[in-house]
């Protein structure tokens, strides 16, 4: 089982840390692509700390970036496209968008 993440806003940070915790402890793989305020989520050391463990792939839209996020390139986070957000609706079992 693959899951998907699509998060909109910094304010679903409990969510989809809980969400890919759950899923990683499952043994699924899971995916997140973060976009508009969403892309504040690697600020947080919390969601972070997740995405550079290894249980999820996280791809971030660079264009939300630009718009949200504090002007520094992130570490360790891939900067895409809404291709990562589709390639990831066509990849993944389920898609769950917050």
């Amino acid at each position: 089982m693959q899951l998907g993440i699509v998060a909109t806003s910094e304010l679903f940070e409990t969510h989809v840390i809980g969400l890919a915790s759950a899923a990683s402890a499952r043994g699924w793989s899971c995916r997140c692509f973060l976009t508009d305020r969403g892309v504040k989520l690697i600020q947080s050391a919390p969601f972070l700390e997740l995405a550079r463990s290894g249980k999820v792939r996280v791809d971030v839209c660079e264009h939300s970036w630009e718009q949200h996020g504090d002007g520094s390139r992130p570490g360790g986070i891939t900067l895409g496209s809404q291709y990562q957000n589709a390639e990831l609706a066509h990849q993944c079992d389920k898609v769950i968008v917050l």
